[in-house]
């Protein structure tokens, strides 16, 4: 009698073995190999030890699973190992001496030469000043249980990210924000995908691990505004503190930073809830705010007031659902007339999907709010004579990259 058997079986993904790959602790000579995870060489069939404790991380790299599986990471010690040790000819300022894979050669700027010296000779100084290697520091310590976030911004609100010192990120969003007032016609556009865009386009750079600068530009729809601004990063869940906490300062210029000026101060606070799932609250208060659509040349602000709420849940461990809502508190700042103003709070949800190396990411999103900067992401298009509830969510995008 014949009895079919069920097997279970694992396909192979290339998308995991460069999760693996971009990790830079792995072992190099394994970034390519399907047997990295799969007992069977060619890749796909059954998982190995470490394949499966790989899967129940999640697809992603933990610092258990670098303890514990030692011949698939190398250790600190290891990594550092491979660098080469550099030490200086003391009185010398052209003479070098480099040790690589227990040789050592003597290299002489000046004279453009390099000699091989005898592993029992002595230095052609008197004394070596040897320069000891410092980590650059540019990345964040991975604790098992906190969340990474790969953007900068969560819809429209910010994150609290670390920005490394010495990096550049670029930050682009693109919103569809006008609608037909028709109710008729709303739906056949597709939120707003057939009418006019309010592309934004940033830089940030990190002048330490916890101070960065950035620059943002928004497009003529929403007054052209050039957002100047700094942040630090006060606290860091990476590092051990119970939460993480970014303050940022802006300063808003209308009509490429002409007029109608807005000072904007902001927090944003995460928190972890396991390495799954990140929960904010962010705090803003805009000095001088004015809505979008006013054209006077310093025209009287009011004192914005904003409470921002959100949340980030991995479901992949590349792919984040999104969500948040962010409402001006005192009524001054709602600019309510008779054909407009802000009479709900800015709400969006979105699907984010990072790159293996987590340094890109795209986020698709759906809002009532065209506004990304600091005091105009709690702005809905309720300003821009449109419905700002439910029936005037758009659509829109976000890219975050990080350069280098």
């Amino acid at each position: 009698m014949f009895v079919p058997l069920a097997v279970k079986t694992a396909k192979a993904r290339p998308e995991y073995l460069k999760i693996f790959a971009a990790d830079p602790l792995s072992r190099p000579e394994l970034r390519t190999k399907c047997s990295t995870c799969h007992v069977n060489p060619a890749g796909g069939g059954e998982r190995n030890d470490f394949g499966k404790a790989f899967a129940a991380a999640g697809f992603e790299i933990t610092p258990e699973l670098r303890q514990r599986f030692p011949d698939r990471f190398l250790s600190e010690n290891e990594k550092q190992s491979d660098k080469p040790k550099v030490s200086f000819t003391e009185g010398s300022d052209s003479e070098a001496i480099v040790e690589i894979n227990g040789r050592r050669y003597a290299i002489n700027t000046k004279d453009k030469t390099v000699n091989e010296l005898a592993s029992t000779a002595a230095p052609p100084r008197e004394k070596e000043k040897v320069v000891a290697e410092t980590p650059q520091g540019d990345e964040r310590e991975e604790r098992p249980n906190v969340y990474r976030q790969v953007d900068v911004r969560l819809i429209n609100l910010p994150t609290a990210t670390p920005i490394p010192k010495g990096s550049l990120w670029t930050d682009f969003t693109h919103r569809f924000p006008f609608t037909s007032p028709d109710s008729e016609r709303a739906p056949a556009e597709l939120f707003g995908l057939d009418s006019l865009a309010v592309p934004s386009f940033g830089l940030i750079y990190g002048v330490t691990n916890r101070i960065h600068v950035g620059a943002f530009r928004s497009s003529t729809s929403v007054g052209r505004p050039i957002q100047l601004y700094a942040g630090a990063s006060l606290l860091d869940e990476h590092k051990g503190d119970p939460l993480s906490l970014m303050a940022r300062v802006g300063l808003e210029g209308r009509d490429n930073f002409k007029r109608n000026f807005t000072t904007s101060f902001e927090f944003t606070l995460a928190r972890s809830i396991t390495r799954h799932a990140q929960l904010y609250i962010v705090p803003a208060v805009s000095v001088s705010d004015r809505p979008f659509t006013i054209a006077q040349d310093n025209a009287p602000g009011a004192t914005a007031v904003a409470l921002g709420v959100g949340a980030a849940v991995n479901v992949r461990p590349s792919v984040a659902l999104m969500a948040e809502a962010n409402y001006r508190l005192n009524e001054e700042s709602r600019y309510i007339g008779a054909f407009s103003g802000i009479r709900r709070p800015v709400f969006g949800f979105g699907i984010q999907k990072a790159s293996a190396s987590r340094r890109h990411s795209f986020s698709l999103v759906f809002t009532n709010g065209p506004g990304t900067t600091i005091s105009q992401r709690s702005m809905t298009k309720g300003l821009l004579f449109g419905d700002d509830g439910f029936n005037g969510l758009t659509i829109g995008f976000n890219l975050s990259r990080r350069l280098f």
